[in-house]
């Protein structure tokens, strides 16, 4: 505690004793040392009530630009943090374009939020909100990411120092109806394989590669012949090419990935590097694949030749599911498919029935007939 006296001269003459107080403490947010006092203080006691309350504004105060109280203030210093983050040749462990792009978009179903008081942003009030977002034809899909950006704000509020409790930790996703995972059967596969190849559709060996390899679109768009290990058989993943950003060396999950590749997808892939006259497995000239528009490409092929339709990523489901089908363990389809979690994987194989498969045969259950049998009786011929 730093309290010094001194004298000061009144203008009627008189002398009088008053204090300075100089408090200084290490701030919490920026972990600098900061200095605060304060002259003309008229008694002792005072004085020392005035060095806590400095000492508390050394330790508590928020660095300039951190003071925000409206939901507006909050988001948008969290976007320019993001903003920062996003991935550079530099920076190849940073924040995808695209994400950072998407979570904008969701954080402006929010727009309306931007005079509220953070602390008047409750999980009750968000709640209320979606509710209503769901009522003029939301789907709950997107209710629940705007939720999942609201918890990622208050999180970095969090950080920040701004907010001192995230009052959305324990707040639930909202239920969604789940769906079966959308693939093809291998009659459905064998049917547009077949019909892809005589017409020598483009992409062809796309499809084939993505069935067979279970890669993601970036994954096989950034390939190159010498990923491929022949004599084992194997691929060793280390990049992708994404539309609009190019060739990115690192992927989705940030860590490389080892694929195996059937024995007749060898031979295959052998046929094509005969023909390749580029460095990359895929090197189809097409706008729609190199903007990322694959999707619309195999719809409209499966309306055309009449098989449901299906997404470019739903052929990446295909090859788990019938790989799961076709008895390879789970473990291997996760690490094969890249999946950072087992329960992921096990959700294709439980959306396919598969565990489900002939388990109630055992059932001893005897339905009776609707009609009895009549003995009819023949005549004799002569």
């Amino acid at each position: 505690m730093s309290i010094t006296p001194y004298q000061k001269t009144l203008p009627n003459g008189e002398t009088k004793t008053l204090y300075m107080v100089m408090a200084d403490s290490i701030n919490k947010y920026t972990g600098l040392r900061v200095q605060k006092k304060l002259r003309g203080i008229t008694s002792r006691p005072l004085a020392e009530r005035v060095y806590r309350e400095l000492w508390n504004v050394c330790r508590e105060a928020k660095p300039e630009g951190l003071n925000m109280t409206l939901w507006d203030e909050l988001v948008s210093h969290y976007l320019e943090s993001l903003e920062a983050k996003v991935r550079t040749p530099d920076n190849l462990s940073g924040l995808s374009p695209k994400l950072v792009k998407v979570k904008c978009s969701y954080l402006k179903h929010t727009r309306s939020w931007d005079s509220r008081h953070l602390d008047l942003v409750t999980p009750q009030f968000v709640t209320n909100f979606l509710d209503e977002c769901e009522g003029r034809g939301i789907s709950r899909l997107t209710t629940n990411q705007v939720l999942q950006q609201v918890k990622c704000v208050f999180a970095y509020g969090v950080e920040l120092g701004i907010i001192k409790t995230n009052l959305f930790l324990g707040v639930k996703t909202r239920k969604v109806p789940k769906k079966r995972k959308m693939a093809l059967t291998h009659e459905e596969v064998d049917a547009l394989l077949s019909e892809a190849c005589r017409r020598e559709h483009p992409y062809y060996e796309i499809w084939l590669l993505t069935i067979a390899l279970g890669l993601r679109r970036s994954e096989l768009a950034g390939l190159k012949w010498t990923d491929i290990d022949w004599k084992h058989g194997l691929i060793y993943l280390q990049r992708q090419k994404i539309p609009n950003e190019g060739i990115v060396n690192v992927l989705k999950n940030r860590e490389e990935r080892v694929v195996s590749i059937p024995d007749h997808i060898v031979s295959f892939l052998r046929e094509m590097k005969l023909r390749s006259t580029s460095d990359f497995v895929i090197s189809v000239h097409c706008s729609r694949w190199e903007i990322g528009h694959q999707a619309q490409v195999i719809r409209e092929f499966c309306r055309e030749i009449g098989l449901k339709e299906v997404t470019h990523h739903q052929l990446r489901a295909t090859h788990i599911t019938l790989a799961l089908i076709d008895g390879v363990p789970l473990g291997i389809v996760k690490e094969n498919v890249g999946h950072a979690r087992l329960s992921t994987t096990d959700g294709y194989f439980r959306s396919a029935g598969i565990n489900m498969k002939g388990q109630m045969n055992g059932l001893n259950l005897k339905i009776p007939s609707r009609l009895e049998g009549v003995a009819i009786p023949f005549k004799k011929v002569d």
